[in-house]
């Protein structure tokens, strides 16, 4: 009935979020972590190479694994018009079979939070087998503290003259016993005042306390487990970046 990170949703993505747009400073934070690591890095998640292509630029060796397919196919232009290359794979993150491990892993900006409750052993696990011994686990989770029910927000994205997408999103409800908060998002191609193409997704995100995050990413083995708030400069940030060794 859904349809997650698809066409439409893509072209807004690379509107919003271009190769090298830094959110709230994820970008230059990361690349801090991560500026020393000597080998291979994985980026679960990577969307169109926002993060992944600036970090090559800059000389690491970072591949990316994604489950959209729309979403890598835009990664592979983004990577061909900043001459750069990379490997980049379709992937369930519940049983990535790469063939290969890494220095570090990382998962930044929320998009943890994308992934059902009912996954993340399984994702923690296939992750953790992926990295090398004494490897580093990276990612981000984000408590809804901006979240408003009923909300109902409209933008509108200009593609060309005669060509835009219009974007409504609609804040569902906030459900405090599975921890989560859901929205429909609604994406319109619309040519001249006519609607060419429609699409609706439920974006869900999923949220988790400190400790209860902590034990998770220790009933799956991982150890040296640390977390920092808003990339260390906003101590009452909603987002919380974990460390993790394998």
């Amino acid at each position: 009935m859904f349809v997650e990170y698809g066409k439409l949703s893509t072209k807004m993505y690379e509107i919003t979020k271009p190769v090298g747009h830094s959110i709230d400073g994820d970008i230059e934070y990361y690349y801090e972590q991560l500026k020393n690591v000597q080998g291979l890095i994985l980026e679960a998640g990577v969307g169109t190479g926002r993060m992944m292509i600036p970090f090559i630029q800059k000389g690491l060796q970072v591949e990316g694994v994604d489950l959209s397919r729309e979403m890598l196919n835009q990664c592979q232009l983004n990577m061909d018009k900043a001459d750069v290359s990379g490997n980049i794979y379709q992937g369930d993150l519940t049983k990535l079979d790469l063939e290969k491990q890494y220095e570090a892993i990382i998962m930044p900006t929320g998009s943890f939070c994308l992934l059902p409750r009912v996954i993340i052993k399984d994702v923690l696990t296939s992750l953790r087998n992926h990295l090398k011994d004494k490897g580093t686990l990276i990612l981000d989770i984000e408590l809804p503290a901006w979240f408003n029910p009923g909300e109902v927000t409209v933008s509108e994205f200009p593609l060309s003259d005669d060509e835009g997408l219009l974007f409504t999103s609609t804040a569902q409800e906030m459900d405090w016993h599975e921890q989560k908060v859901s929205y429909i998002h609604r994406y319109e191609l619309i040519e001249k005042g006519i609607v060419k193409e429609t699409e609706i997704s439920n974006f869900t995100l999923y949220w988790y306390g400190i400790k209860e995050f902590e034990e998770l990413l220790r009933r799956v083995g991982f150890v040296d487990i640390s977390y920092r708030v808003g990339y260390e400069k906003n101590n009452t940030a909603s987002l919380i970046t974990f460390f993790a060794r394998n």
